[in-house]
This record gives structure tokens, C-alpha cells and sequence, in this order.
């Protein structure tokens, strides 16, 4: 089971990574499109303003935040970032096709800059699934730890 889990999910990851890359070629597919404005809104620190791009029932899943299902519970999440993370993530890099895509991007931490990957999906404009990758794991305690220096920030 593991092994055609793998392949399944590695044949999706080289399909999309042999799809166009929308900056390379000037086309602009309907994921490509609403990905680089929910990009845009990150880059300027706007993350409360994603939740317009969100569908009613978007799953989006951050490793160390959590799950949020619907566009209330993920626009809440974003919001959160709101002022307190300014300049924090860029962009690096976007590929899409209509649906589906994936973006890597690097967030600027304590310990200098972190990369990460964004896979979604797009359905009639909106963004109806996210989740984001990190190239490591975090353990409960450091998650905890994270959670609690972001809230602090927030409070200041």
C-alpha cells in the first residue's frame, strides 16, 4: 500500500512539475492566476484579505497551525498574521495548470530563511484546497513553541 501511495504521489508531483510555468510562458491559468493574487496579498502583508479568495468550503493545512476547514475558519487563521509577520514570506516560484499547482516559497525566521511548499487547488476562481510542506518536521514541543512566540508578537 505504501509503495503505490508513493508512486501516486510522486507521478502527481512530476506532472506538475513538467507543467508550464505560467511567469516563463505569459499564460496565466485559473490557478496560476488566483495563487500569484493570494501571493500578492502574503507579500504585502495582507493575509486577512485571502479569505475573498477562499471557497465556502476550503480545507487548508498548515503543519504546525492545524487543519482549518471552511473559509471562516481559514480567513481567521490568515487574519492572525495580520501586522505580525511583516516581510516574512516570498514567493520563489509558481507552477499551475487550471486546477491545481504548487508554489515554493521561503519565510524569513529567526534562524534565517526556511523554504517551503505550497500544493493547492482551484475551482471556479476560488481556492478550495491548500496545504503547506516544510523540509523538516516539527516536534509538539517546538510547535507549541512556535504557536506561543507568534502569539506573543501579536499581543505587543
Amino acid at each position: 500500500m505504501a509503495v503505490k501511495w508513493r508512486m501516486g504521489v510522486a507521478g502527481a508531483f512530476i506532472a506538475l512539475c513538467a507543467a508550464a510555468d505560467a511567469r516563463d510562458t505569459g499564460a496565466e491559468p485559473e490557478a496560476y492566476r488566483v495563487m500569484l493574487e493570494f501571493w500578492d496579498l502574503v507579500e504585502s502583508n495582507r493575509f486577512g484579505e485571502t479569505r475573498e479568495l477562499f471557497a465556502d468550503d476550503i480545507v487548508f493545512i498548515d503543519p504546525i497551525w492545524g487543519r482549518y476547514e471552511g473559509r471562516e475558519a481559514a480567513g481567521r487563521f490568515m487574519q492572525f498574521f495580520d501586522g505580525v509577520v511583516d516581510g516574512c514570506c516570498t514567493l520563489d516560484r509558481l507552477v499551475a495548470d487550471e486546477r491545481t499547482g504548487w508554489g515554493m516559497w521561503t519565510q524569513q525566521g529567526p534562524d534565517g530563511p526556511e523554504s517551503w511548499v505550497g500544493v493547492y487547488e482551484v475551482k471556479g476562481g476560488k481556492i478550495v484546497y491548500y496545504r503547506d510542506f516544510h523540509e523538516r518536521v516539527y516536534s509538539p514541543e517546538e510547535q507549541a513553541a512556535l504557536t506561543a512566540a507568534v502569539r506573543a508578537s501579536a499581543e505587543q
